[in-house]
């Protein structure tokens, strides 16, 4: 779980997704450009279709049991070799940000 933590902190965003701030804990929305992540941040992008949003995450936070279930749906549906930034289509947007804020909330 680590290595892939620190795999996908090293990982940019793609050129499809909008450009985020470093203070941008999620982004959603249209743009285009080469995004920015800031250092020890994953770019995740949840929800599937027109629903779908792009979150910044803390890698930290990616162990953690709530966010580790998520993650292993996703590499089941995408596996290890996904390129870009983190997919997890099976959670709504909605659902993950209450996950994440339940996960910041326990370690902070």
């Amino acid at each position: 779980m680590r290595q892939l933590i620190r795999r996908l902190s090293r990982v940019g965003d793609d050129s499809s997704s909008p450009p985020a701030s470093p203070s941008s804990k999620r982004r959603g929305g249209g743009g285009g450009g080469r995004a920015v992540v800031p250092e020890g941040h994953v770019p995740v992008h949840v929800g599937d279709g027109s629903e779908a949003e792009r979150f910044l995450v803390r890698a930290e936070l990616l162990g953690r049991p709530a966010l580790a279930e998520l993650l292993g749906r996703a590499a089941q549906e995408y596996g290890y070799d996904h390129q870009g930034p983190l997919r997890i289509p099976c959670c709504s947007p909605a659902a993950f940000r209450r996950a994440l804020a339940d996960v910041a909330a326990d370690c902070c």
